[in-house]
């Protein structure tokens, strides 16, 4: 499994290649995140207030606060994908298809899940 991508399509089964679950730009300005039905959100960097690596087991848990959402971000080695946020440099994440966690490298970054919530207004 591929750690970044510079394309911004996900690659699929057909095409022979490893699902690629984020994407890596230095020049990003916003975050897309894409869910398994195909519907996306986008997170202006502006309002990116704290990120959270936490490891739990047999997987971590990465959490993203935004001024208006959080996101919890489920997987494996998500330690490269954290520190890429670190930098503002993630372009986009996406959720792995099932199929495709049992297939991923040791060392690579799979996500499982990905939720997206809204605070409540204050």
């Amino acid at each position: 499994m591929k750690k970044s991508h510079v394309s911004d399509h996900i690659e699929n089964e057909s095409a022979g290649k490893h699902f690629v679950c984020w994407n890596k730009d230095t020049q990003a300005q916003m975050l897309r995140v894409e869910l398994a039905d195909g519907s996306f959100s986008l997170f202006s960097y502006g309002h990116l207030g704290m990120v959270r690596l936490e490891r739990h087991n047999e997987s971590d848990l990465l959490q993203l606060s935004f001024a208006k959402h959080e996101i919890e971000i489920t997987g494996k080695h998500l330690r490269e994908l954290g520190l890429a946020f670190q930098k503002l440099a993630v372009n986009w994440v996406s959720e792995s298809p099932a199929r495709y966690a049992a297939m991923a490298n040791s060392d690579s970054a799979c996500i499982t899940s990905i939720k997206v919530n809204a605070l409540p207004a204050k």
